[in-house]
């Protein structure tokens, strides 16, 4: 083999673990029902999302849990809402009144810029995980996903 084809094997190899490596995370897409999806969640990169029975959210170093970055703040505050189902043409709109759902919104207070926020619920070995995206259709990797942190018997959150 010439060294060029060496050289061009080797980049294929590298784009294809590199691949690999970004690929979608979390597992299948997962129903949740609000009293389990209120707490407070976290990704191995720092990121933090806390959110309450009463719809309100806050998010610490969200960026870090975007793959490719993001037009959103890194710290927000806002209201989150559960998505319909999509209906035949894939459509789906945010309620308050919905209980339950694979889908989230999120509502930043007073974003700087344009910033659509969204979030994905999936399952997969390890449990439940949510995935910030600012698309549906995208998707997170492992270091992104955030899982729902653990509870002590006094209500503190487990460090």
């Amino acid at each position: 083999m010439s060294t060029s084809a060496r050289r061009w094997s080797a980049l294929v190899a590298a784009l294809a673990w590199a691949c690999v490596a970004c690929a979608d995370a979390g597992g299948d897409a997962a129903r949740i029902d609000q009293s389990a999806l209120t707490g407070e969640w976290s990704s191995p990169g720092g990121a933090r999302l806390r959110l309450r029975a009463d719809r309100g959210m806050t998010g610490e170093s969200l960026n870090s849990a975007m793959l490719g970055g993001t037009s959103c703040p890194d710290t927000a505050t806002g209201r989150w809402s559960f998505f319909s189902s999509p209906d035949d043409s894939g459509f789906m709109f945010a309620d308050d009144t919905f209980t339950s759902g694979d889908a989230i919104s999120v509502r930043i207070d007073d974003p700087k810029d344009s910033c659509l926020l969204s979030v994905q619920v999936r399952r997969d070995e390890h449990g439940l995980n949510l995935c910030l995206v600012e698309d549906l259709d995208s998707g997170c990797s492992a270091e992104e996903l955030l899982r729902l942190e653990p509870v002590t018997p006094t209500g503190q959150v487990a460090k």
